[in-house]
């Protein structure tokens, strides 16, 4: 089985979790960005897996353009979508303005996998120095959502082979 995991972010957080999520998967995957994702690369897959990171309600525009130009090819395929945000919010709705309502209804499963702040970036170093300041927790990608959907991928990856 050949699966493509296409991922837009804004941030490391999502490349980071797709990579994990690429190397635990027992098929052949392959990690494709936004912007090197073309209409029919989709054909070449047996499974699209679509992650986007979703910061402060901000959704990747060139992923909303993708799905939007895609949809019809991506509702025909078996999907599973990842969304990288803040996991107090509503992952639903957050889910449903990321990858559109009748997307998330037909993939096969979904989850949100957190995010984290990436040091380097001078913006959420702030961040980080006002979080610690404070004494809040950092954000954190949910090692245990990440191991949940990899399992289901691996579970359907088994049933379709045998």
């Amino acid at each position: 089985m050949k699966i493509a995991i296409i991922y837009s972010t804004t941030n490391k957080s999502t490349k980071k979790s797709c990579r994990m999520v690429s190397e635990k998967i027992r098929a052949d995957t392959q990690l494709i960005p936004i912007k090197m994702a073309k209409k029919d690369c989709l054909l070449n897959y047996d499974f699209i897996i679509l992650a986007s990171s979703n910061n402060r309600g901000k959704v990747q525009g060139e992923m909303k353009r993708y799905i939007s130009t895609n949809l019809k090819t991506l509702k025909g395929k078996p999907t599973a979508l990842i969304l990288n945000c803040d996991e107090n919010r509503d992952t639903e709705d957050v889910l449903n303005k990321t990858f559109t309502e009748e997307l998330v209804n037909t993939s096969y499963t979904s989850a949100n996998f957190g995010y984290e702040l990436d040091e380097n970036n001078f913006m959420e170093k702030r961040k980080i120095n006002k979080l610690i300041k404070n004494d809040e927790k950092l954000p954190a990608l949910n090692l245990n959502e990440i191991n949940r959907f990899i399992d289901e991928i691996n579970t359907m990856i088994n049933k379709r082979v045998d």
